[in-house]
């Protein structure tokens, strides 16, 4: 099968048949660093990383958690998380096939839920599936998360030559929809910025250019361009 120049915004083909180059996107190196096992606290604790990938973040809580549990629904993700394990020194990280609705976990079993840029969140109904799930498993006391793009900010800084300038200024998006809904549901949230650099104009356009489409990709030609700002949104609910 010949890969197309480009899936335009189709992250489902992406996490199906082209795990590669999600995995070579996840890797790009982002300024400022966040450690993310400091910065949700858990030290000692069990954690579940909801579609996980290919493990970038479950790798992130290994130094510091008890037990992380990475769970996807994509069997392609998972053999390459797998591989990942494999190379790594960590020996408290699992993974198992499951879903944001389906966690394959016991009741009151684990201290933190996180979900980082879940695909599945683009209506009310699967983050209410997904809060629901998170709650069932979480001990008392325990921690949900859910971590993605800030409302307008799909596809970082270049949102306007993605989607056209009228896209952000109507409610129509995604992540307008998960803002109303975790807020509807009693999350706080906290915001933070970062910049992805990517090492040459070829990578940046096999990789974010193949996932965001050929507006992009002339974009990037025309001006340049190895670096992208972004502006991500952590939504966060204690019970």
């Amino acid at each position: 099968m010949l890969k197309p120049e480009t899936i335009e915004n189709r992250w489902d083909i992406l996490y199906r048949d082209y795990p590669e180059v999600y995995e070579a996107f996840a890797r790009v190196r982002a300024t400022p660093t966040k450690d993310f096992g400091k910065m949700f606290g858990v030290k000692g604790k069990t954690v579940v990383d909801v579609a996980c990938g290919t493990a970038r973040s479950t790798f992130a809580f290994a130094p510091y958690a008890l037990k992380v549990i990475g769970v996807e629904p994509e069997e392609v993700m998972l053999r390459i998380a797998r591989e990942n394990l494999k190379s790594s020194r960590f020996q408290n990280v699992i993974f198992k096939k499951g879903s944001s609705d389906k966690i394959p976990m016991p009741d009151n079993s684990v201290d933190v839920v996180v979900a980082f840029t879940s695909a599945s969140f683009f209506n009310a109904e699967n983050i209410q599936r997904y809060v629901r799930e998170a709650e069932r498993v979480l001990v008392h006391s325990g921690s949900v998360y859910s971590i993605d793009v800030a409302p307008g900010w799909y596809g970082g800084e270049l949102a306007p030559v993605i989607l056209g300038p009228s896209r952000r200024q109507k409610r129509i998006d995604y992540d307008f929809v998960r803002d109303e809904v975790f807020k509807a549901l009693g999350f706080k949230y906290k915001d933070f910025y970062s910049t992805r650099q990517f090492d040459s104009l070829e990578q940046i356009i096999s990789t974010y250019g193949f996932i965001f489409g050929k507006k992009i990709i002339a974009y990037l030609k025309e001006n340049n361009k190895t670096k992208v700002k972004w502006k991500t949104r952590m939504y966060h609910k204690t019970l």
